[in-house]
């Protein structure tokens, strides 16, 4: 499953979305939008990732799949 995800100015996960690409028609689809000193990646949420139920543990191992210096 494809994911955004965004980090602030070091680089650190601030906020995750599902990519609703896909989505049945008539179902709203939206992206997230950054705010200043945020990145947003797009990235292939990693399967052993997929079943992990709080945010924080999410957010500290997805920063090894983020890419360097994007």
């Amino acid at each position: 499953m494809k994911i955004y995800v965004i980090t602030n100015d070091k680089g650190n996960v601030v906020s995750t979305a599902r990519d609703s690409a896909g989505s049945p028609v008539g179902i709203t689809v939206a992206k997230p939008i950054p705010l200043p000193g945020q990145k947003v990646h797009h990235i292939e949420l990693p399967k052993e990732l997929e079943e992990l139920k709080d945010a924080g543990q999410l957010h500290d191992r997805l920063k090894t799949y983020i890419p360097k210096g994007k």
